[in-house]
């Protein structure tokens, strides 16, 4: 498995080496699994979890993405998963049963989810990312683009699924292997930089406070960049930029680079239910970079910002996806080990 992977992203790179683009949007998280599956073999855990998926993590990663390929052609018609996941790895998932599953997660965690669906009603979508300001040193409850379904509450109703208890509302997981496919993927957002920290601008593309007290909520809102997605670099999203990861690094560290770093991450202290939080907080800071090295224009009518950078930043980028992702490997053993041992 592991070989024909490296198989596959070898051959993409060579196609994107032509393209415009540099990135591979699923490869993120299957290295932030495949890195955890060199990191358990041969443990109880691994069979544990091979025992529950039916597959490894690496295959498991993109599971919570490919729900995105599940929809509504207009409110409240039928959900069904239209044929075609967000990308080619879906592949493994489209067969009866598979889609089956995908279309009851995503409507047992959603109202509806059609076009202009928001996130807030397309509800699984909001378990991928908290929008946390740059000006805060921590990640809490209650602070500006947090929320009781965000990224740091879906990994807790995961690892509350897979020790026996029930998912907190308004999560609905049925599972273990609803679970452990959503936390292999959670543990990478996690890890994303721009899933939990987002910057906050004012028309003149100043820093916003969101959480300074008597914000008008209307103008946190219009703030918000959303993760970086209402961030121009040239005509490509920022966020986007950050969800996806050379070619060439993918595959050095799958070839064992990563699983070999990953064993110097330190253990992560403190009682089981505060490690999502930790890790959040651990990324606020870790991922503060992202944002920083950048020069922002002002608001355009769109709503989007353009920003500029200088000309390290695509290496200073691809040096934080690496360190990133090789903590969220190391994290995903180190928390199946103690969920699963």
């Amino acid at each position: 498995m592991r070989v024909h992977f490296l198989s596959r992203l070898l051959a993409a790179c060579v196609l994107v080496s032509s393209a415009a683009a540099q990135a591979f949007g699923p490869h993120g998280h299957q290295t932030v699994g495949g890195i955890a599956d060199q990191l358990l073999a041969g443990s109880s855990t691994a069979k544990a979890v091979r025992a529950v998926l039916g597959s490894n993590l690496q295959t498991a990663s993109v599971w919570a993405d490919c729900a995105k390929g599940v929809g509504q052609v207009k409110a409240g018609a039928p959900f069904a998963y239209d044929g075609s996941g967000p990308y080619p790895e879906c592949d493994y998932y489209e067969n009866p049963a598979s889609q089956a599953a995908l279309v009851a997660f995503v409507k047992r965690n959603a109202k509806s989810c059609y076009s202009n669906s928001s996130d807030e009603v397309c509800r699984h979508k909001s378990y991928h990312y908290t929008d946390i300001s740059p000006l805060r040193e921590a990640y809490a409850p209650g602070l500006a683009g947090s929320s009781d379904h965000d990224i740091v509450h879906a990994v807790n109703a995961c690892i509350r699924v897979l020790q026996g208890q029930d998912a907190p509302a308004p999560f609905n997981i049925r599972s273990k292997k609803e679970a452990l496919r959503l936390l292999a993927h959670y543990l990478g957002d996690l890890h994303q930089p721009l899933h939990v920290v987002s910057a906050y601008l004012d028309p003149a593309g100043f820093s916003f406070d969101p959480d300074q007290p008597g914000q008008d909520p209307k103008r946190v809102a219009k703030a918000s960049t959303k993760g970086g997605n209402l961030i121009l670099l040239g005509s490509s999203k920022l966020h986007g930029l950050w969800d996806s990861i050379p070619g060439p690094l993918a595959v050095k560290l799958l070839a064992g680079e990563g699983a070999s770093e990953a064993r110097q991450v330190s253990a992560t202290p403190g009682p089981l239910d505060e490690w999502a939080e930790r890790w959040a907080s651990d990324t606020l800071q870790s991922g503060l970079p992202a944002l920083a090295a950048l020069k922002f224009g002002p608001q355009n009518p769109d709503g989007r910002w353009k920003a500029s950078h200088g000309s390290s930043y695509s290496r200073e980028r691809s040096a934080l996806q690496r360190a990133q992702i090789v903590k969220a490997g190391a994290r995903l053993a180190e928390l199946l080990r103690a969920v699963m041992p």
